[in-house]
């Protein structure tokens, strides 16, 4: 088939034609975000007056559930640890992780993360578009693929959509250097179209000698304004440039995928029975209490035809033939339309795992503590496999599209700042080289060589002269990560931490060290120690177990003391390198 036509099929299937997971089980991926959308702005379809003339009320239950789920899944770039693989280098590593920490919020990076989080259970997917090494958002409604695809890889095309006003589509046609600009112009001025549509596909094209080819093609689509093409009679579809690549820009995320369809299924779709049967009892009770407002009289007189509430004055006596009676106008289903209510929200907490404790509210009067945990327990579980399902994902996306391009800016001298505890970490880790270089270089003038003790308290005294600085500035070399891709791995932690936890695990530790001090020392306690970290979901690589922190002490005999020792002069001066 020509391009040109593929081209126009392609849209065609996506736009109109529904996809059979099973039989009855059909899936149209257009209208699925389009009523996600809808839902999410609290809007019919059909608009908000109904056939009797009265507002349709939306009673929107999908927003709560969805804020929910982004704050159960949500990890922060603090999260991101990079750990050395075998044969690498730890500085190396380490210098690496503080760097993209300072990268990775300069460029904004956290809040891509976080509205990956918040678009994630409204759609179901996120794409992202990397281009030049920089992250794009792709807008789903203009996003078009083989929809029966499990992954974007899978998917014969992709192919995404950009509005442009004449303006706009003159400066991108010069920035990536398309042609037939004039023509386009000329067919845009033509039609009664509000943008300039430009396609970016991304597929196999068969070339000139036949063979198939991977090409990155950018077309135009517009008809005149009596719904003809102009100048190509056989197609409306312009090609403005062609270009064979490697593999398409675009990476997935998904929530929860569902087998037969690509789009991932988000709370807003698994709520679209309920969101639609909570707006009817909204509604219905609406026009019930409407009626129950009203105060209506009855009366067999045939001579009494008056508004009462308009022709009536205080005082005034009635003449009439019969009594006068109000009409009893009272709403008797308010428990039926509550006992709905309920019942509908409660279905939409089972699917969504929106309970009450999960959201932070208080529970119930009289649930018993037992019920409470169990229900948050099983949440917790439910939500940790989705963020950990999310961060391999994610983990992929940084090794694979971030870490290249964020380490060719790395490639250049730069000065990397240190402060707070990663400036703790590096005077740890210089500790030993600069104590030895200011020992030897004491030596070196007609010092002593001190013993075991006065080394120990030497170190102690310079630690604290480390730790005084508030900040240090440090300068890496040019090509310090060089080939660092090969050394590193990439973990994303946190998945599933439980905070109460991990706080009393902290405590434990502390009057464990308090009351046993030699368990940073003993090799047995030691490594009972540094499993009860790990037991406890500890990063135990934030607390140093090795250099003692205050000075020691040598013990006094009777009659005696210690003579204070002496510190290496150039303490007070001292420089610091990368070791």
């Amino acid at each position: 088939m020509e391009i040109t036509n593929l081209i126009k099929q392609e849209i065609y299937d996506y736009e109109n034609k529904d996809i059979f997971i099973v039989p009855a089980l059909g899936f149209k991926q257009k209208t699925t975000i389009e009523q996600i959308y809808r839902y999410l702005g609290s809007k019919y379809e059909t608009g908000e007056i109904d056939a009797d003339g009265d507002k349709k009320y939306f009673f929107n239950i999908v927003r709560s559930p969805s804020r929910t789920t982004t704050k159960a899944i949500d990890f922060d770039t603090k999260d991101v640890r990079i750990l050395t693989a075998s044969g690498g280098n730890p500085k190396q590593t380490w210098f690496f992780e503080r760097d993209f920490r300072h990268w990775a919020k300069d460029k904004g990076f956290g809040r891509i993360l976080n509205r990956i989080f918040d678009e994630l259970p409204k759609f179901g997917s996120v794409v992202l578009k990397v281009v030049n090494g920089k992250p794009y958002f792709v807008d789903l409604r203009n996003f078009m693929l083989d929809k029966a695809a499990d992954i974007l890889d899978d998917s014969n095309f992709l192919t995404e959509r950009h509005p442009y006003t004449a303006q706009g589509y003159r400066k991108i046609a010069k920035q990536f250097n398309l042609e037939k600009t004039d023509e386009v112009l000329k067919r845009y001025y033509a039609s009664k179209e509000k943008f300039i549509s430009l396609y970016e596909r991304y597929g196999e094209v068969k070339n000139e000698k036949g063979d198939y080819v991977y090409m990155r093609t950018y077309f135009v689509d517009i008809k005149t304004e009596d719904g003809k093409e102009t100048n190509q009679p056989q197609s409306s579809v312009l090609i403005v440039k062609q270009e064979e690549i490697d593999k398409h820009p675009y990476w997935e995320f998904h929530l929860e995928k569902i087998a037969g369809r690509w789009l991932g299924i988000g709370v807003v779709e698994l709520l679209f029975d309920n969101q639609m049967r909570a707006n009817e009892v909204a509604n219905q009770e609406s026009k019930g209490t409407y009626w129950a407002s009203l105060r209506v009289f009855q009366t067999r007189d045939q001579n009494v035809n008056r508004n009462l509430k308009r022709d009536v004055k205080t005082g005034e006596v009635l003449k009439s033939e019969s009594e006068i009676t109000p009409v009893d106008m009272t709403e008797r289903n308010l428990s039926y339309f509550i006992a709905q209510t309920n019942k509908w929200l409660q279905n939409r907490d089972e699917l969504t795992f929106a309970y009450d404790v999960v959201q932070g509210e208080r529970l119930p009067s009289g649930t018993p503590l037992g019920s409470a945990r169990l229900a948050a327990g099983m949440a917790s579980s439910y939500f940790a496999q989705i963020r950990e399902n999310i961060a391999l994902d994610i983990k992929n996306f940084l090794y694979e599209a971030i870490f290249p391009s964020f380490e060719e800016e790395m490639t250049a001298e730069h000065a990397l700042l240190l402060v707070g505890e990663d400036l703790n970490e590096y005077n740890d880790m210089i500790l030993e080289s600069e104590a030895s270089r200011q020992i030897f270089g004491s030596i070196a003038k007609g010092g002593k060589i001190p013993n075991a003790f006065e080394y120990q308290e030497f170190k102690s005294v310079l630690l604290d002269a480390l730790n005084a600085k508030k900040e240090h500035e440090l300068k890496l070399p040019k090509s310090f990560y060089k080939n660092i891709k090969y050394k590193i791995d990439i973990v994303i932690t946190g998945e599933g931490r439980d905070i109460t936890t991990m706080a009393q695990s902290l405590w434990a530790i502390l009057q464990a060290i308090t009351a046993d001090p030699t368990m940073l020392f003993d090799p047995i306690k030691k490594s009972i120690l540094s499993q009860l970290f790990e037991v406890g979901g500890v990063d135990k690589t934030k607390i140093d177990l090795t250099t003692p922190r205050q000075p020691l002490m040598m013990p006094q005999g009777a009659g005696g003391g210690v003579s204070a020792p002496k510190v290496m002069p150039q303490v007070a001066g001292m420089t610091t390198e990368v070791i």
